[in-house]
């Protein structure tokens, strides 16, 4: 397992829920080579058929390599394309189509998964590439939201939240980046106690944490598991994606009944959506036909 350092944390909106994700520093490369079938290195030949390595015998492969480089040094394969009786013309093209799929941005990514079915674990592949940034003030609703999904997630990770919002708020880069930092350790105070305990070994020798983030990690542990309240997910993670910011409180009622479960009246969801901050668009009034 890698877990590599980490130079702070921030909100990610999956296709299934909200969550906050230690960031690293990394730098992604490219590669590839011609090897021989008879190379018994390990790696080159990982989760490939023995059929299929005793029909490659006597063959070139060339191979195209995916793969980052941490702040500490340390690498990990992300993709190995391996291409037998092909031309180095070929494996080239291969190159160049990984490149150019890596300098792809946010809105031609979110184009081209329009375009076939995306397989269930690649869904989070642009959440996780390109997570959240506080959206200015003067941005209105998209402020509100993003406000709005910190305080819902402040409920299990209060202290990460707090460093998040400090971070975002300061002009002051030294200062920033402490808080950063420091969201990092609060990161694993408030979360350790739900992971495996070789997840929290290999956080804890290139992740070290200070005395007191020990301490917070066993008060933490000693209460009672948290989970994040259904319907205040619900809210902040459709809010714009199905339109609840332009329901009235019975319609919105109605919706968070069918995806929660949970039967609100529609003054106690008015009254939940007004604590996180968020108001709807919908004017007073019977819906227009028009």
């Amino acid at each position: 397992m890698i877990i590599p350092p980490y130079s702070g944390v921030k909100l990610v909106e999956y296709h299934d829920r909200i969550a906050l994700k230690p960031i690293e520093w990394k730098r992604e490369f490219v590669g590839f080579c011609k090897v021989d079938a008879k190379d018994s290195t390990p790696v080159l030949w990982e989760g490939t058929k023995p059929s299929l390595l005793r029909r490659l015998v006597g063959s070139d492969v060339w191979i195209v390599l995916q793969w980052n480089r941490f702040e500490d040094g340390s690498e990990q394969c992300i993709n190995m394309i391996r291409m037998a009786d092909c031309t180095e013309e070929e494996a080239y093209a291969e190159f160049k189509r990984h490149i150019r799929f890596l300098k792809m941005s946010k809105e031609e990514l979110e184009a081209l998964s329009k375009c076939f079915d995306v397989p269930e674990d690649d869904k989070n592949y642009i959440a996780d590439r390109f997570p959240e940034e506080c959206p200015p003030p003067y941005s209105g609703e998209k402020y509100d939201l993003y406000q709005a999904r910190l305080k819902v997630l402040a409920g299990m990770q209060p202290k990460t939240v707090a460093f998040i919002q400090e971070a975002d708020a300061t002009n002051d880069p030294h200062f920033q980046k402490n808080c950063e930092f420091e969201a990092v350790s609060a990161y694993y105070a408030e979360m350790a106690r739900y992971w495996k305990s070789e997840e929290v070994k290999a956080w804890q020798r290139t992740n070290p944490i200070a005395t007191e983030w020990i301490k917070e990690f066993a008060r933490v542990f000693e209460k009672p598991r948290k989970e994040l309240d259904p319907v205040d997910h619900e809210i902040v993670l459709n809010w714009l994606n199905r339109g609840y910011n332009l329901l009235t409180a019975e319609e919105l009622s109605e919706m968070i009944f069918q995806a929660t479960g949970k039967k609100m009246t529609p003054e106690a969801i008015k009254k939940r959506r007004e604590r996180l901050g968020l108001v709807t668009k919908r004017s007073p009034g019977p819906r227009s036909n028009i």
